[in-house]
């Protein structure tokens, strides 16, 4: 056997390897699941059972303690004696407000909007045209325009995708040469903040479409 090749006996076989990528849908719903629950928030102040949140977080708790057992299994939770849960470090990031936006991302990545247009992936690649269109009659961004809300957490959703690049940015080049920067179709203003930020001399243009802005100032002001 060739140095390079693991031992058979460490490799999974191919058919395995599939099932375990279809199986990804399912983690995906079980995150979500817990996002839209606010699960992370509720534990944020210490180890509790299914039994315990249950009639705060109105829901059946035989399945929340189903749910958290899963969520144990991914590292999300940790479980403790007598049936309690309690977050991990990789839970931690669940809660709302926690660096890294990642409550939001969850949110859009599976939520019904999202997960109706890769419903109409087999169509997009028959036909070249986005399952998104299909699904809402829209483009994608004319969507956001008519849906405040889901476009808040779509520009949300950006900041937890590309969260570790404006520190680098603003890192790796010298921004206070310039006496004006302007961040086009810079959404929120995630990488404009975190340069001005690090440069007391610039002053900041944020331009992008209304709906996106709106979002923007309490960034920019913090």
């Amino acid at each position: 056997m060739p140095d390079h090749e693991p031992p058979t006996a460490n490799v999974v076989p191919p058919h395995i390897q599939l099932i375990q990528m279809g199986q990804a849908a399912i983690v995906s719903r079980i995150v979500y699941t817990a996002a839209k629950l606010s699960l992370a928030d509720h534990l944020a102040a210490g180890p509790k059972s299914a039994a315990e949140l249950a009639g705060g977080m109105q829901v059946h708790a035989p399945s929340l303690h189903r749910l958290m057992r899963t969520l144990a299994s991914l590292g999300v939770l940790a479980e403790q004696p007598e049936q309690r849960f309690a977050l991990t470090h990789l839970g931690q990031a669940l809660k709302a407000g926690a660096p890294g936006s990642a409550k939001s991302t969850l949110l859009w990545i599976g939520g019904p909007v999202q997960q109706r247009g890769w419903d109409h992936l087999v169509y997009s690649v028959q036909t070249g045209k986005p399952g998104f269109e299909k699904a809402q009659g829209v483009s994608f961004f004319e969507y956001l325009a008519q849906h405040p809300e889901d476009a808040s957490l779509f520009s949300e959703t950006m900041v937890g995708f590309h969260s570790q690049e404006p520190p680098a940015v603003a890192a790796a080049y010298d921004f206070s040469i310039f006496n004006t920067i302007v961040d086009v179709g810079g959404a929120t203003g995630s990488m404009l903040s975190t340069v001005l930020s690090q440069h007391s001399k610039p002053r900041g243009i944020l331009f992008d479409r209304p709906h996106v802005v709106k979002d923007a100032s309490r960034l920019l002001e913090a």
